[in-house]
């Protein structure tokens, strides 16, 4: 059986297997144990250091350091390492050595492990370390932190952004040769990637501006203390950057994606704009206030939807064997000059994509009820926001309209846009089942535009998946897109599943998409949206 002693030494030599110096620091600041090569590197015996303040063993110029260690340790439990200088009393001289810090669970003492190993030091040396030191664009930032948000949150976790401005490194770097301005750089942007959540959440926003993705226990402090170790390393001194930060809480319990991103795209905007004065306080106060400073535009867009002041036009979606008409799709044109693009898209960034799909749905039902009249035949495909479907609100409202206003399933389909990533599949899924019992199609949009494409179709059951124009315009010119959307074809084939090529606009095309198995197509080659839907077929 284990003693107290035996579990004593065994961390003991745990901690020696990549250290020499092993302290523990008390509530009152003193050191109360210390081991390994005590006396060669402080020129005290273990006993003597015993009972001094652990920052007597450290020269002056690394205690504002330490101490920002000390405070980041209290807050994540563990953190380093950090290059610091031991102060040996007998022969005034230093030891560099990297310092590690961490907390016990039931222990209210602080222990610091200690290297002072040149050849350890120098490979963990502040960025030395890092393979890729690059850190990440504007855009693939939103998305890093999107992934970052939903991983945190899956693992418990809290995450927070520091943004970081740096008035005077440019004016710091010109001081340097090109070779250590470049090697700077390197160094300064693999600090951040390794202080950023899972080595990868670190961006350049502008020329001194930065942000990083953190988990909550990280402090500034500490992030700032390791850029000064990295000035010290390249000017033999301290430097001022004029380095300012702020850090916002990123908690996302209130947003959707959409709204995060939304969200983080309006902050980053703020910090290029107007400075890191302009950033709020936590991630869903952006959100706030980017609803705030678009409340005239929130308000005219509910005004389009509450008076319907929009219109549907409808585009042909043709069988590809004989070019005989198959459905209609439905898309809105808002009155003026408005883009239904960006419209919508804001729409879903403000939460009002149910209430838009809600407007168009009503539109096209009595556009068939009267239509279809003399025309029964006609079937209109309706987009569903894939923000929409996920709110039960808005499947009891579809549901409602159809029951009501009793359309018919010969008369109309549904598409889901990728326009939203959908979270909660199970539950999506269980929405389209009810929506199929009662009859009526339901179709994947814009397969192939988002990495989720293929988990969608894995998940849902659906009758059709549209393939995303993109890849259709780009099959006959890359051989990456013809192998993905042939591949696409045999696979839907294999799965009972119907498929439709967007943006079809010459013959060529589509005599490839014959030659692949394509079911459908819709685009200019076949014809535009326009305000009847109406179909001639083309003469050949």
């Amino acid at each position: 059986m284990s003693t107290d002693k035996d579990n004593s030494n065994r961390f003991v030599a745990f901690a020696f297997a990549a250290s020499d110096l092993l302290i523990e620091i008390d509530t009152s600041s003193k050191i109360k144990f210390a081991a390994g090569q005590v006396q060669s590197l402080t020129g005290l015996t273990p006993q003597d250091v015993t009972g001094k303040d652990w920052l007597d063993i450290f020269c002056e110029d690394s205690h504002a350091n330490l101490r920002a260690l000390i405070k980041g340790v209290k807050k994540a439990g563990r953190i380093g390492p950090l290059m610091v200088s031991i102060c040996n009393a007998k022969k005034s001289q230093e030891h560099k050595a990297l310092i590690v810090g961490m907390t016990i669970q039931d222990s209210t003492s602080i222990y610091l492990a200690l290297n002072s190993n040149q050849a350890f030091f120098d490979f963990l040396a502040v960025g030395d370390y890092q393979e890729d030191t690059r850190l990440l664009s504007e855009k693939q930032f939103e998305s890093a932190a999107i992934k970052a948000f939903q991983s945190a949150k899956s693992k418990g976790k809290d995450l927070d952004i520091t943004f970081l401005e740096m008035d005077k490194i440019e004016e710091y770097k010109e001081t340097l040769s090109f070779e250590d301005a470049n090697n700077f750089t390197e160094k300064l942007q693999s600090i951040l990637k390794e202080q950023s959540f899972e080595g990868n959440t670190a961006s350049q926003v502008d020329n001194n501006k930065y942000a990083i993705i953190h988990d909550a226990e990280t402090t500034t402090d500490f992030i700032e203390v390791k850029i000064q170790a990295l000035l010290k390393k390249f000017s033999g001194d301290e430097q001022n950057l004029g380095i300012k930060s702020k850090t916002v809480d990123a908690t996302l319990d209130k947003l959707n994606e959409r709204e995060a991103r939304r969200a983080l795209i309006y902050t980053i905007n703020q910090l290029e704009e107007e400075g890191l004065d302009a950033v709020g306080e936590n991630l869903s106060g952006g959100f706030d206030d980017y609803l705030h400073k678009n409340a005239g535009k929130i308000s005219r867009l509910r005004n389009l939807i509450g008076q319907q002041a929009f219109t549907l036009h409808y585009q042909p979606i043709v069988y590809l064997a004989d070019e005989s008409i198959a459905h209609y799709e439905a898309l809105v044109r808002f009155s003026g000059n408005d883009s239904p693009y960006e419209l919508i898209t804001f729409g879903e960034d403000i939460g009002m994509a149910a209430d838009i799909d809600i407007a168009i749905l009503k539109q096209a039902v009595g556009f068939i009820n009267k239509k279809s009249k003399v025309e029964p035949s006609l079937k209109i495909a309706v987009n569903i926001s894939g923000q929409s479907i996920q709110s039960e609100r808005f499947f009891k409202s579809m549901i409602g309209i159809l029951e009501t206003e009793h359309v018919s399933p010969d008369n109309m389909l549904f598409e889901i846009t990728e326009s939203t990533a959908i979270g909660d599949l199970e539950q999506v899924n269980r929405y389209i089942q009810e929506i199929r019992k009662r009859k009526f199609e339901v179709c994947l949009d814009d397969f192939g535009a988002g990495a989720a494409s293929f988990q969608y179709l894995n998940a849902l059951d659906i009758d059709c998946v549209k393939i995303d124009g993109k890849y259709i315009g780009d099959a006959l010119n890359s051989s990456r897109d013809e192998a993905m959307v042939r591949n696409l074809a045999r696979m839907c084939q294999d799965l009972g599943v119907t498929t439709v090529a967007e943006m079809v606009e010459t013959q060529e095309q589509m005599d490839y998409l014959v030659d692949i198995g394509i079911d459908k197509a819709q685009g200019w080659l076949f014809g535009k949206a326009a305000p009847k839907a109406e179909y001639t077929k083309r003469v050949r």
